[in-house]
Order: C-alpha cells, then structure tokens, then sequence
C-alpha cells in the first residue's frame, strides 16, 4: 500500500488559501476589487498551496533555476521580491489616489467659492434694490 506523510500545514494551507481566493473573487464580482489586484491575489495564494502542497520539490527547482545553494534562501529571495513588488504598486496607487483627491478637493472648493460669491451678490443686489425703495418711498412721503 502506498502511504504518503501529510503534515498538516499541507492540507491547512491549500483550505485557508481556498477561503481567500473564494473571498477575493467574490469582491471583484461585488466591483470591490480590479482586475489586477484579483489575479495578483489568486497567483499568490496558488503559489502558496503549491509550496504547502509540495515544499520540497518546489523549492528545490526554484532554488536551481535562480543558482542559490539553498532552498530555503531561494524561497526567501522571491518571497521579498514578492513583497518587494506589492509594496511599490501599493505605493503607486496611493500616490494616484492622493493626486485624484487633490484634485477633488481642489474641485470642491472652487465650487463652493462659487456658491458664496453668487450668495454675496445677490444680498447686495437685494441691499442695493432695499435702498432704493426705502428712498423712493422717503422722497414720497
């Protein structure tokens, strides 16, 4: 019989990524969520249970194909270069939703100006056009 040795990290792993997978494509479904954010996410938590699935094996060809010595340092280098990647397109969406809120703000601003100047004007026309009532109505007297 062939018995194959399961840690339980290989079997979690694979049960946690299929939650977040299910939750981030429910979110793009939902319009919570891009298309890129998606797929970067799926991909990541594929290679994820891969590596649960088969840690050695992948490892080891990893760690090959890049010329490291050490699995282990293989697996640490592309996980940075991972972490490295999110966090300057991470940095780069913020920095356009900083510029987009700017510029809103900026929008908003000038618009509600233009509101008080109308409103000013106005109460001075209607000041203007009280004055001139109020002396019609004196020279009448």
């Amino acid at each position: 019989m062939f018995l194959i040795s399961i840690q339980i990290y290989q079997w979690l792993v694979p049960l946690i990524a299929i939650f977040f997978i299910y939750r981030v494509v429910t979110q793009f479904r939902n319009n919570k969520r891009l298309l890129i954010g998606t797929l970067l996410w799926v991909g990541f938590w594929l290679m994820v249970s891969v590596l649960a699935i088969k840690p050695d094996f992948i490892s080891n060809n990893l760690a090959k194909s890049l010329g490291f010595r050490s699995n282990i340092n293989a697996v640490v280098f592309v996980a940075l270069g991972f972490l490295f990647i999110m966090t300057y397109y991470q940095s780069s969406i913020i920095d356009l939703l900083e510029k987009q809120m700017t510029e809103l703000v900026r929008r908003i601003a000038l618009e509600k100006q233009e509101e008080i100047d109308k409103l000013k004007d106005q109460l001075k026309s209607e000041k203007k056009s009280d004055k001139k009532e109020s002396t019609s109505k004196s020279l009448t007297d």
